[in-house]
């Protein structure tokens, strides 16, 4: 029988090899859950996203470690079988294992899209400070429009103004 595919070569995994229990700590854990607690809204916001798509990388990480454990196993199954089926089953064996590597692949790209998601949240939190002055200055001119019209004051906080408005570009 020729093969050119075949996980038969390794060895199948033993459970011990399997990282599913105990791999978290109490404080990892109250870490996780402080994600994007503190700081600006819309970073706050991001932050929960991030780690909502850390959770569902490492859930794909996981079915992908899974996947290729199965593709192993089926393979070694079918070894002790008939031509036909061992033929079979390493073959199935085999794709089962490269969508496992896919799957490895896609973790890496989704990982490039969880750090832009970073940078574009530590980017949103060094702005909002400047979006805080700009609104206070706002806020102050609406309110002295409506108190006192006439108020020195305006022409002041309407260039300070103009100056927030152009740091927020900057």
């Amino acid at each position: 029988m020729h093969r050119t595919y075949s996980l038969r070569s390794s060895r199948a995994p033993t459970a011990s090899q399997g990282k599913f229990f105990g791999t978290t700590s109490i404080a990892s854990s109250i870490r996780k859950s402080a994600a994007g607690s503190f700081g600006p809204e819309l970073s706050k916001k991001l932050s929960q996203l991030i780690k909502i798509e850390k959770n569902f990388e490492k859930s794909v990480e996981l079915v992908a470690r899974e996947r290729r454990a199965v593709a192993k196993q089926l393979s070694l199954w079918g070894e002790e079988n008939d031509d036909d089926v061992s033929d079979v089953t390493d073959k199935l064996g085999v794709l089962i294992y490269e969508i496992g590597e896919l799957e490895d692949q896609f973790i890496d790209k989704y990982d490039l899209y969880r750090i832009t998601l970073k940078s574009i949240r530590n980017i949103e939190a060094s702005v909002q400070p400047s979006r805080d002055r700009k609104q206070k200055i706002t806020d102050e001119i609406a309110h002295l429009k409506y108190k006192d019209p006439q108020s020195p004051k305006i022409p002041i906080l309407e260039q300070e103004l103009v100056r927030a408005e152009a740091d927020l570009t900057r």
